[in-house]
């Protein structure tokens, strides 16, 4: 699948991990995206974009986009269901972009967020840690996950809000049934300490995460 990362035209809006949908395509095209991407558009425009005349709300597994005359001049509402394999086809509303790897105001955490959106999987962070955390369980509760079987996510200097050029690589480690470090690394680039393209890191962790999350399973 060719996944490729997209941002709002002109804005600090993303980056979302998508799919292009088959056929010619433009900035008001659509891309396909995860419920788990979908959600955290919704977010982006309803908290970062409040004001602009249009705003998302879930009906069940439907988003529905809903404007007014500050948008399109005119008032209207579109709803997006997911297709046959639970994606979300989301354009026609605002210009995509796809991401330009000199966006400099996107941090390596945006982009593993975003590739991990792709797979399904929402990260969880207790504000503290330089590091990431993904349940094995997906009902543990937010405030246990640092204290259950997890993984813990971090570049190798450790951090996660640092810029994309000195991104060293995603290291994924287990943590047993204590949150305990077992040794175990799931994900890492190897040998080497210099900087490491921060896009192609971000899709191979999300991708060796998803499928050994899917093995275990």
């Amino acid at each position: 699948m060719n996944i490729e990362m997209y941002t709002v035209e002109a804005t600090a809006y993303g980056p979302y991990a998508a799919t292009p949908v088959p056929g010619t395509w433009g900035p008001y095209e659509p891309i396909s995206v995860t419920r788990v991407t979908a959600e955290q558009v919704a977010v982006d425009l309803n908290v970062g974009d409040a004001g602009c005349g249009l705003t998302a709300a879930w009906d069940g597994a439907d988003l529905v986009f809903t404007w007014d005359q500050r948008h399109l001049g005119e008032e209207g509402s579109e709803t997006v269901a997911p297709d046959a394999d639970d994606r979300y086809r989301i354009g026609g509303l605002w210009p995509w972009q796809p991401l330009q790897t000199t966006q400099q105001q996107f941090t390596a955490g945006a982009m593993l967020r975003a590739a991990l959106a792709e797979q399904g999987i929402t990260v969880h962070t207790d504000g503290i840690s330089p590091s990431y955390a993904i349940p094995l369980d997906p009902a543990t509760p937010a405030l246990e996950i640092y204290n259950r079987p997890h993984l813990l996510v971090a570049d190798r200097n450790p951090s996660v809000e640092h810029p994309l050029d000195v991104h060293t690589g995603w290291v994924a480690m287990l943590h047993d049934e204590d949150g305990v470090p077992n040794g175990r690394q799931l994900y890492g680039p190897g040998a080497g300490t210099g900087p490491v393209d921060c896009v192609a890191d971000s899709l191979a962790a999300a991708t060796a995460i998803a499928d050994w999350l899917t093995a275990r399973r």
